[in-house]
């Protein structure tokens, strides 16, 4: 494999730059040779062991993608051109398995890991490839406001779950790019470093413009802190999980 060129990395740089989460789309509809593009850049991404443990379900008709975006009351799904939810799949894995006279393994914890790690290589795969042709993407992490509703409506078998949608469309709207930690503090050395009162100071200070207030703390109550969202999404997670046919254990236990 030859090294990329400097104009090489500086148009894929550049795609990552631009890079926004869109969420005002105009109302035209992706020709579907760019859809088939997109589509093949997640196809491409890499896949623990080959074992491909995702699977996106492609929604373009306008009246689906309406209920879905009041279910999660995410107007923009509505708008945009298409949706995909990427869901954690190991119903086609238990059918290859079964195809052949096998049966699936008692992993499912290991595995749903793996289905959701492998899922998000795909989709950034897809996000950049969409942006690369000048489209706007943005991920959706309210699907699990309507995870039961999603269940239904796309018809998703035992053995899968809802992990993210992503949408995908012409965007009608161009937002700055939005704060991100300082790299200290996502890439460690060697080691994992602990971090002192001041870079935690500065990451509060970095991350201020995320919220119209300037506090980032808001955000993080608003959703990690005690009573936030993933709190509540925490506590259905089992149940809904055990509902499709997954064995996770509710508590890890000492052999």
């Amino acid at each position: 494999m030859k090294p990329t060129s400097n104009s090489q990395h500086e148009l894929f740089m550049e795609t990552i730059r631009q890079r926004r989460s869109i969420r005002k789309y105009k109302p035209y509809k992706i020709p579907i040779e760019h859809i088939r593009i997109i589509e093949e850049a997640a196809r491409r991404a890499p896949t623990d062991a080959a074992l491909h443990l995702w699977t996106a379900i492609h929604v373009r008709d306008d009246n689906k993608k309406k209920i879905i975006a009041e279910a999660t009351r995410q107007p923009h799904i509505a708008q945009a051109s298409d949706f995909y939810l990427y869901i954690a799949d190991l119903h086609r894995l238990q059918r290859l398995l079964q195809h052949r006279g096998e049966q699936l393994g008692d992993s499912h914890q290991a595995l749903l890991l793996f289905a959701a790690i492998d899922a998000g290589i795909a989709a950034e795969n897809m996000v950049l490839a969409a942006v690369s042709l000048g489209y706007g993407t943005c991920f959706i992490g309210a699907v699990h406001n309507a995870t039961e509703q999603l269940i239904k409506l796309l018809k998703l078998p035992i053995l899968t779950y809802p992990l993210f949608g992503l949408v995908i469309g012409y965007p009608d709207e161009a937002p700055p790019p939005r704060p991100r930690l300082p790299p200290t503090m996502l890439f460690h050395r060697e080691e994992y470093q602990e971090y002192t009162s001041k870079q935690l100071e500065e990451a509060y200070k970095t991350m201020a413009p995320i919220t119209r207030r300037g506090d980032y703390l808001r955000l993080l109550k608003r959703y990690v802190a005690a009573g936030g969202y993933f709190e509540q999404r925490n506590k259905q997670l089992p149940e809904l999980l055990e509902t499709m046919g997954f064995k996770i254990l509710k508590r890890w236990e000492r052999c």
